[in-house]
């Protein structure tokens, strides 16, 4: 297990649940003061899997043929995930695609390019099965109730399950804090 104290890790029960929005909300608050690093991890499936985004999904799995892959988003506000962290002020953003075997390889390798003691705000459900974050948040959106199997998997190391309404979260971004080298959630 990686132990990554500097990490905020946000996960998700489902689509739609509001963690991007979230996360560009806490860097857009804390950016000002705190040299912030963000992550989005794609976790890749075996080929015989069905996409993990439904339907036909977008060519990432498809043409993936290495263990795992760090790129580093150049493009900022844009509408691609990775686009809107560096949009909110993220000093950098990195996509980790990663076979699911490879899982602690591609996490190592992460940690490794972001560096020691650096606050990290990473989007992702499977890297909480081998990497111990700070704090980790599993947003649903209060409409749903099915849980995606990734988000099943990690559910007894969820810190706090957090409620998105399409509009308001059940959590203040402001509850969110980034001191003393670590995240701490106050509400």
């Amino acid at each position: 297990m990686i132990d990554a104290p500097h990490m905020l890790l946000i996960g998700s029960a489902g689509r739609n649940s509001g963690k991007t929005t979230f996360a560009c909300a806490l860097i857009e608050r804390l950016s000002g003061a705190h040299a912030l690093v963000a992550a989005k991890v794609t976790t890749i499936q075996d080929r015989e899997e069905v996409c993990p985004r439904g339907g036909e999904g977008c060519g990432v799995c498809a043409d993936f043929e290495d263990a795992c892959s760090i790129t580093e988003e150049q493009v900022r506000g844009g509408a691609k995930d990775t686009q809107r962290l560096l949009g909110a002020g993220a000093r950098a953003v990195y996509w980790l695609r990663v076979r699911r075997e490879h899982l602690a390889e591609g996490a190592a390798a992460l940690m490794e390019r972001i560096g020691p003691d650096v606050p990290i705000i990473c989007e992702s459900n499977s890297l909480r099965r081998v990497l111990a974050p700070g704090c980790f948040l599993l947003f649903r959106h209060a409409d749903t109730t099915t849980i995606k199997a990734s988000a099943r998997a990690v559910l007894s190391f969820v810190d706090r399950t957090v409620l998105w309404d399409g509009a308001c979260f059940d959590l203040d971004v402001a509850d969110v804090t980034w001191s003393h080298n670590r995240w701490r959630i106050t509400a």
